[in-house]
């Protein structure tokens, strides 16, 4: 397959080098969960301590493939230190803020950091909550947003806040990660055996989040030079749900973020913060466990993206990048294996994964919360996909999702493709893709004006609408001129 028939997926050119129906406004899917009692004030979050890694002969575990000296960027890996509360309440589904247990719990553990030069820089930091759920860190949030974040200036930060990702660290590199710790002993009947659940966790990302917010130090600072105004919490899927634990329980606590923009399996957000939260959400994990049906209220919202997959095609591709570099996956014998590897053995149908551009939407969520938080000016309305009254999503005669934001990807499709593949995970969440040929593009779209044309009504609207920035449709509307669909 050509970059160029790649491109006509709706993703730019930059990117693939780099490796409408509004169903439900705000607040109207169910009833909006009952505010909850006056949360208490504030406390200033203590900073982590940030020592710069510097282990000669090797190298940071899961940093970006991409090339971000040729994008103006410096990366730098530091070891983060601190002490850190556990919580009373912090769990999945509650929506009161949670309560500290203790404080003064130890903790060592690290935090890539990627930033523009001070003429660039755009006054925001997104910060990432690892992804664990293969054994080992990686940025899902950041892999759909890359080119957005490095093209808008944002300084990007990804933390490793949960133990399974730290001791990957350990076993990976002993030189460079020895003594990192995320661990509590103050549990069991003994007293002393590991806490489960990460419970430090959420005080580490925020104090790690508050070190880089002060980027004290002068010219030793972290980020040399830079002003931080706001920082906005990225995560996907298992990180967007333990963010969305921090958002309903302890965010009303530290008010260390500005905004939260989750990608897949936020869950329902509590309704009385005014903290800008948008969580976007894929048919291949709404499609594969119930419709994800949750309420929105003013100062959240839920964009579902129709035919997306739980990472898209690119996203993916980002991944994959870097655990072939890494060798960091480990297949349950302790061979490595690469990300494609791991998905691949419980998919019916290959390769995996949808062209939908899942990032066409994740930037504008990151975009909106970021200029919400600065101006007020609310994000689009929640647009979910329908569902049943007992949360199945509704299909048409073709099997299609309806709902949910439709790209072009989606509509105007180069690919024969879908959102779900088989009964295990995680491929049932990763869908499946096969471009089209030549001779069934031209039958089609006939010719290829009306193939671009297509493309250009498509997303247009979905700009006007507020799902889609104007630079990202621009470059689909160029892409799919300069591809060779249907000529």
């Amino acid at each position: 397959m050509s970059t160029l028939h790649k491109t006509l997926s709706g993703v730019s050119v930059r990117r693939a080098a780099l490796l409408l129906l509004p169903v439900a406004l705000a607040g109207a899917m169910i009833a909006v969960p009952p505010a909850t009692a006056q949360a208490p004030s504030p406390v200033a979050v203590p900073a982590a301590t940030l020592s710069e890694v510097d282990v000669p002969g090797t190298s940071p575990m899961s940093a970006t493939a991409v090339d971000l000296a040729a994008a103006g960027y410096t990366a730098r890996e530091f070891y983060a230190e601190g002490q850190a509360s556990r919580y009373a309440g912090a769990t999945p589904g509650t929506l009161t803020t949670a309560s500290a247990l203790d404080g003064g719990n130890p903790y060592r553990t690290r935090v890539m950091v990627r930033y523009p030069k001070a003429d660039k820089f755009n006054g925001t930091l997104a910060v990432e909550w690892t992804n664990v759920t293969i054994g080992v860190d990686f940025e899902f949030a950041a892999a759909e947003a890359s080119e957005y974040l490095l093209r808008e200036g944002y300084a990007v930060a990804v933390v490793s806040a949960q133990r399974v990702g730290v001791e990957r660290l350990k076993t990976w590199s002993p030189a460079r990660y020895a003594g990192l710790s995320v661990d509590v002993n103050k549990c069991g009947d003994d007293g002393a055996s590991l806490c489960p659940g990460d419970p430090l966790s959420y005080d580490i990302f925020a104090q790690v989040t508050q070190a880089l917010k002060d980027n004290a130090g002068g010219a030793a600072a972290p980020m040399p030079g830079l002003k931080v105004k706001d920082a906005i919490a990225i995560g996907q899927s298992q990180s967007a749900g333990r963010l969305a634990v921090y958002y309903n329980t302890i965010q009303p606590l530290h008010d260390v973020f500005d905004g939260f923009a989750l990608w897949d399996r936020s869950g329902q957000l509590r309704s009385d913060l005014n903290v800008p939260a948008i969580s976007v959400n894929s048919e291949g994990l709404g499609g594969s466990f119930g419709g994800a049906r949750w309420s929105t209220s003013k100062y959240t919202r839920k964009w579902d993206i129709a035919g997306a997959t739980h990472a898209s095609l690119y996203g993916a591709e980002y991944i994959e990048a870097i655990a072939q570099r890494d060798q960091s996956i480990q297949a349950p014998d302790g061979q490595p294996i690469t990300f494609f590897e791991w998905i691949e053995p419980a998919c019916i149908k290959l390769p995996p994964f949808t062209t939908v551009d899942v990032g066409l939407v994740y930037n504008k969520a990151i975009d909106s919360v970021r200029s919400w938080s600065r101006t007020g000016k609310p994000a689009a309305a929640s647009r979910s996909f329908v569902t049943t009254d007992a949360g199945t999503v509704v299909r048409d005669a073709d099997g299609k999702v309806e709902g949910g934001i439709r790209l072009p990807q989606f509509v105007v499709p180069t690919a024969d493709q879908g959102a779900l593949n088989g009964p295990a995970f995680p491929c049932n969440v990763s869908g499946w893709h096969r471009y089209y040929s030549d001779a069934e593009l031209k039958a089609m779209y006939r010719t290829h004006a009306q193939y671009v044309s297509k493309v250009r009504k498509v997303i247009t609207p979905l700009v006007l609408e507020g799902y889609v920035l104007p630079t990202d449709a621009a470059a689909a509307n160029r892409d799919a001129a300069r591809s060779d669909v249907a000529r």
